[in-house]
């Protein structure tokens, strides 16, 4: 016995640890004090780093001593931290230290001092922290964190630049100038690889190519001017570029970079490009008018409209209002409240149609999460009465999880009569290629919530199931195009071009049964890729979509709009010849903020709802 007591002692002074602590204990117990300042170093340099926490509970603190030994571990023993190389003389892969007191008393400080060493990889790391008696149990987690910076010491900051060129089709601009200051600690140096700073495109998006002047490279407009600039001083990236032929707004993200080293800051930096020239005649663009219809609002998610113009607003904390119709102003018939709503991040009362038969059986469907045997989202059925809607069923109940990621949940009615609603991931890749999960997928159902005859079976699912397609990450808006009753979601969905590399964070999609959309793989045989993608220029997180129609909107007529959230703007797009879509346009860039749901009205006018927490309806109505 004396001989397996020496061997636990000599094991933890040694630092060797069990990886789960199995047996718990009264009277330990941690509080914070404080630490060192995180430290910001160069790749592989080393730091020694404290962290004081005191003895909170009644029991002492004894180093080398079995069950009272407290060490300070990695959050989760993860080992990732030291596989990486920042481990220096750690007791183990997943503890720090010990302490450096042989004997903490109650009430008294402990001091956990260790070597770390900054990763050969630039970035920043988040190492969590928290005391454990070792072999016994965990001490308080009080979400302490570590923050390592391993810096190359490459930063810029934005200066100033020209005036955003109006150039004709296929002009080529004057000299445009863009000033960054080096406020590093790194000179940076002309004509020598991983020192010199250069200008270029945000995320190596090659789609603006074809508007290069004599650039260094496709996705890098310009070098630095000056030989060396050193920390403090200032540089400048001239380049010139050449008008699109097609009439329209284009803005170019720039951001400075040293190759071969790192990305400088992203400091939302533009070169927004204006091409006049609209069409004249019948086919001209419309005038539009905008106004604000509800105000006051708090995060409105999606609208509807009854046949007699009463308006239909859901607010994700839970609640749908009546209003008695579009006008500004026009009163708030009711507030209906969805009840056991769950209701956080992006989870709430989201999606809203009514029934195509609405002005007889007066059914409201609602996407929403709730509390209901866990945390899911459910669509749900009411019956209308004077504005004042009563729980009716559920379509669907089960089988689809909730979260305040990625949370889909539009919902509509198809010109096939099914009902349709859209699903993200939640947070969970694995969901969106997993045939029998319902997550990451558009879902398709009959309105009492069967199974459609003629839903696919997805390659490798049980069987038929109201999941209509897969690989999708988190559609925010579905609409069926005019005519051809086609329907296309937008999303916000990684996508990397096979034939260029060029990557997207949001994309329309076609639906068609059975095909899977690549989420979270990006590309490859197999999936099919977007009808349109925005390569990330602007970052726009687009959310609801909708076709225009009508001859009020003149050479917009059949476009589809999307509202973009991170982007603050309502991008235009046209469609091409071969079935994709093209940027055509941006409106409202910065005008109302985050923008939801883009719907269109019964009058033929497009109806947007913000998203920044005080939040309005607001119409926009073409003409002539």
């Amino acid at each position: 016995m004396r001989i397996v007591l020496a061997a636990v002692c000599a094991a933890l002074i040694a630092g060797v640890i069990a990886p789960q602590p199995v047996a718990g204990a009264t009277g330990f117990h941690a509080a914070w004090v404080d630490q060192s300042p995180w430290p910001v170093l160069m790749p592989s340099a080393t730091t020694s780093y404290t962290v004081h926490y005191r003895n909170t509970g009644t029991e002492t603190w004894q180093r080398g001593i079995a069950g009272r030994q407290v060490n300070l571990g990695i959050t989760g023993d993860s080992t990732a931290f030291a596989n990486i190389g920042m481990a220096v003389g750690w007791l183990s892969a997943n503890r720090v230290a010990t302490t450096a007191e042989a004997v903490v008393a109650p009430g008294a400080i402990g001091t956990f001092t260790f070597t770390l060493r900054a990763p050969g990889t630039p970035g920043t790391y988040r190492v969590p922290l928290h005391p454990v008696l070792e072999g016994v149990q965990h001490l308080e987690d009080e979400g302490v964190y570590l923050l390592v910076v391993s810096d190359l010491g490459f930063h810029s900051a934005w200066v100033s630049q020209s005036a955003y060129p109006t150039l004709q089709p296929g002009q080529v601009s004057t000299p445009l100038n863009v000033v960054f200051r080096n406020v590093g600690s790194q000179t940076w140096t002309k004509g020598v690889l991983g020192q010199e700073a250069r200008l270029g495109i945000n995320l190596d998006d090659a789609q603006w190519a074809p508007l290069a002047v004599n650039w260094p490279y496709s996705t890098r407009v310009a070098v630095q001017a000056e030989a060396t600039v050193a920390p403090g001083a200032t540089t400048t990236f001239t380049f010139q570029v050449k008008a699109p032929q097609s009439p329209g707004s284009y803005s170019l993200h720039l951001r400075p970079v040293v190759d071969g080293a790192w990305w400088m800051e992203d400091e939302g930096v533009f070169l927004t490009i204006t091409v006049p020239g609209l069409p004249v005649g019948t086919g001209a663009a419309p005038k539009l008018t905008t106004t604000i219809v509800q105000s006051g609002l708090q995060f409105p998610w999606d609208i509807a409209f009854a046949p007699d113009g009463r308006m239909f607003v859901t607010e994700r904390a839970g609640n749908i209002l009546v209003f008695a119709s579009s006008a500004a102003g026009a009163p708030q018939l009711a507030n209906n409240a969805v009840a056991g709503i769950h209701a956080e991040g992006e989870a709430g009362a989201m999606g809203i149609a009514l029934d195509p038969a609405f002005a007889t059986n007066h059914f409201v469907y609602v996407c929403a999460s709730r509390d209901d045997n866990g945390w899911v989202n459910q669509v749900l059925r009411y019956r209308e009465a004077n504005s004042v809607l009563t729980f009716d069923g559920y379509v669907v109940r089960t089988g689809i999880f909730a979260g305040g990621n990625h949370d889909g949940c539009r919902v509509r009615f198809g010109p096939d009569g099914k009902l349709w609603f859209t699903m993200g991931e939640v947070g969970n890749t694995a969901f969106s290629q997993n045939p029998n999960s319902l997550n990451g997928k558009v879902l398709r159902v009959n309105p009492d919530g069967s199974v459609p005859e003629d839903n696919p079976i997805l390659p490798g699912a049980f069987g038929r199931s109201i999941a209509y397609t897969m690989g999708h990450r988190n559609p925010q808006g579905l609409a069926f195009q005019p005519g051809t009753g086609l329907p296309y979601t937008s999303e916000h969905a990684h996508y990397t071009d096979r034939a260029t590399g060029a990557h997207s964070h949001a994309t329309v999609n076609l639906l068609k049964p059975g095909l899977n959309f690549s989420w979270p793989n990006g590309a490859g045989p197999g999936f099919t890729p977007p009808a349109w993608q925005s390569f990330d220029n602007p970052y726009v997180a687009t959310s609801g979509n909708t076709f225009v129609s009508g001859a009020a909107w003149g050479a917009w007529n059949g476009d589809l709009f999307l509202a973009a959230l991170a982007g603050t703007m309502l991008l235009r797009l046209e469609q091409q010849p071969d079935g994709t879509f093209k940027t055509a346009g941006v409106l409202f860039n910065g005008t109302y903020g985050r923008l939801r749901a883009a719907v269109q009205g019964p009058d033929g006018s497009l109806y947007l709802s913000t998203d920044n927490g005080s939040d309005r309806i607001i119409r926009v109505t073409p003409s002539p």
